[in-house]
């Protein structure tokens, strides 16, 4: 597509806006909850140019973009991003995720056809769109987990190898916690995210509850779930996923790998601003983009995000940054104190090596230049003169004892067979492995096993288990003997496929602990280039699960793996 039929994001406004407000699904007394998937369409802070090519902002100028959501039955509509469930642990609930989208394929997104299973494509060509939502960070039992060839068609008219039942079971029986849902398919989750489908899942326990009940954590209009994404359109405000011709002999369109817009969407609006209070306010950070790392920080530096909790919980105690990194996939729960602040306009800027310092440097505008209502400050300490104070929990984060395995598991740079980057998982005994490979993961039920992941790639990647919570046990380089710049890979033709050994690793130093901003429990990890990342997890539901890159052109295609939690070993 030619580059005067797409949308410049140098002539949108930013910053008029005001952040969208998502609606939230009170689940917290249980029950039994029905989850259309549609289309609609939605303002996104997109606008049309005039004759004179400068854009206006009055309502005729508005461009509404096709998006697909979620909406809880009885809504006027879906919406992008979807409702905010609000769960409270240990009160189960069931949801129907129901599969509403117009039987018309994916008509505005390029599928790539040699990296979706047969039965996808043939769902594809005749209108149906198959999809299988996931509660990221969930404790799920696997056949509600949304494992990704467990997907459905509309009406439930067809359904993959491993779909088990239409209503999902969700136990909500760990802590407090910032989890997300989006779609899974198998193949084509960098699509169905691109389009709308994710939405928030904040779980809360007696602890939690108790420090919102004593006005230690900010809570009703001052906390905010925010998630950040990029994106691009066409000149007439749709989505636009530019597909890749970069490799002739390849099937067109070919998968891409990353994908980096160059619109900043926050809670589906493109750089938005939010009118706040001189106090405190929580902020429950998501990362929802495809492939794009946020290093966020504000123009002030008076100004830090004091971290209370990583994705699977609260701290022991909050964490003074200036800069905050969120890979895909990742949360932060965070305070930040505008008290003493009153009149002043806060940039939340993006750092990170992809971001234009003019488009995707910049996130959101917040204005301090709401009246202080009569609610009280919340009292968690964001004084740093004498530490910071604040007990987030009654128990200590220590690691669990070991009782399973350790498993050395590797990420692969490879190419397949038209020339196309191919980013694998394996082990080091297997090497590299497809996704429909034997699996070779099968913990025993109730084990807790240590994995060490060990980066031979040129770029950091996001790595994220189903079912577990897991704490980070250290980091430390590592290296092929002697030492080269990277690990050596060596490469050998069997069956067909290009398959990679990693070899003669060594390490390199002393291990290093985790940083102080991921002592907490996670579900998503950051493996560097040359690093071995050791984490801790123990597999306490039986059956099928997924670990995989969460950078979804890599989750794609192939960067994917199932694993089995079994009774017997």
């Amino acid at each position: 597509m030619a580059a005067d039929s797409l949308l410049d994001p140098r002539t949108q406004p930013k910053f008029i806006n005001s952040l969208p407000s998502l609606a939230r699904i009170d689940a917290r007394n249980g029950g039994h909850f029905n989850v259309e998937i549609g289309e609609t369409k939605q303002w996104l802070g997109l606008y049309s140019p005039g004759a004179d090519g400068i854009y206006g902002t009055d309502d005729d100028s508005r461009l509404n973009t096709t998006v697909w959501g979620y909406g809880l039955q009885g809504q006027k509509s879906v919406t992008y991003p979807g409702s905010t469930f609000v769960a409270q642990k240990n009160v189960p609930i069931k949801v129907l995720w129901n599969n509403k989208l117009p039987k018309s394929g994916y008509k505005f997104l390029p599928v790539d056809k040699s990296i979706i299973p047969k039965s996808i494509e043939n769902a594809l060509q005749k209108g149906l769109v198959p999809t299988v939502t996931h509660l990221h960070g969930g404790h799920t039992e696997w056949t509600s987990d949304g494992f990704s060839e467990a997907w459905f068609t509309q009406d439930f008219s067809q359904t993959g190898t491993s779909w088990v039942k239409k209503n999902y079971s969700y136990a909500n029986d760990s802590r407090a916690a910032t989890l997300w849902y989006h779609d899974h398919i198998l193949g084509n989750s960098r699509l169905s995210l691109y389009a709308g489908l994710a939405g928030f899942y904040l779980l809360r326990d007696n602890n939690e509850i108790n420090l919102i009940n004593h006005n230690i954590l900010p809570s009703g209009d001052h906390e905010k779930e925010i998630i950040i994404q990029d994106r691009d359109f066409t000149a007439d405000g749709q989505l636009y996923y530019p597909p890749s011709s970069n490799y002739p002999n390849a099937p067109y369109p070919s998968v891409k790998p990353n994908f980096y817009g160059d619109f900043i969407l926050v809670n589906g609006m493109a750089w938005p601003k939010l009118a706040v209070e001189p106090r405190k306010y929580r902020l429950r950070l998501a990362n929802g983009s495809n492939s794009r790392f946020y290093n966020l920080n504000f123009n002030d530096s008076k100004e830090k995000f004091y971290e209370i909790g990583t994705e699977q919980g609260l701290l022991e105690k909050p964490v003074a940054l200036e800069n905050l990194v969120l890979a895909p996939g990742e949360r932060a729960d965070v305070i930040v104190d505008f008290t003493g602040d009153s009149g002043k306009e806060l940039i939340i800027r993006n750092f990170d090596d992809k971001a234009d310092p003019n488009l995707t440097g910049q996130i959101m505008k917040i204005t301090v230049d709401k009246p202080l209502s009569n609610v009280p400050n919340a009292t968690v300490d964001t004084n740093e003169s004498d530490g910071l104070t604040t007990q987030l929990r009654p128990d200590k984060i220590i690691p669990p004892a070991q009782t399973g395995l350790t498993r050395k598991l590797v990420l692969f740079e490879n190419s397949d067979e038209y020339g196309r980057k191919l980013l694998e998982l394996g082990t080091l005994a297997d090497g590299s492995l497809r996704y429909d490979d034997p699996i070779t993961e099968k913990p025993k039920l109730g084990t807790t096993e240590v994995w060490e992941l060990y980066n031979a790639t040129q770029e950091p990647h996001p790595i994220h288990l189903h079912l577990v919570s897991f704490l980070i046990l250290n980091r430390q380089n590592f290296a092929s003997s002697p030492v080269p710049a990277m690990p050596t890979a060596v490469n050998y033709a069997a069956s067909g496929k290009s398959k990679l050994f990693l070899q003669n690793v060594g390490l390199i130093g002393n291990p290093e602990p985790p940083r102080l901003s991921e002592k907490g429990w996670k579900d998503t990890v950051v493996v560097n280039p040359g690093e071995v990342v050791r984490i801790i997890a123990t597999f306490d539901k039986p059956g099928y699960y997924i670990w995989h890159c969460h950078i979804l052109e890599h989750e794609d295609f192939d960067m994917m793996r199932p694993f089995e939690v079994v009774t017997t070993p």
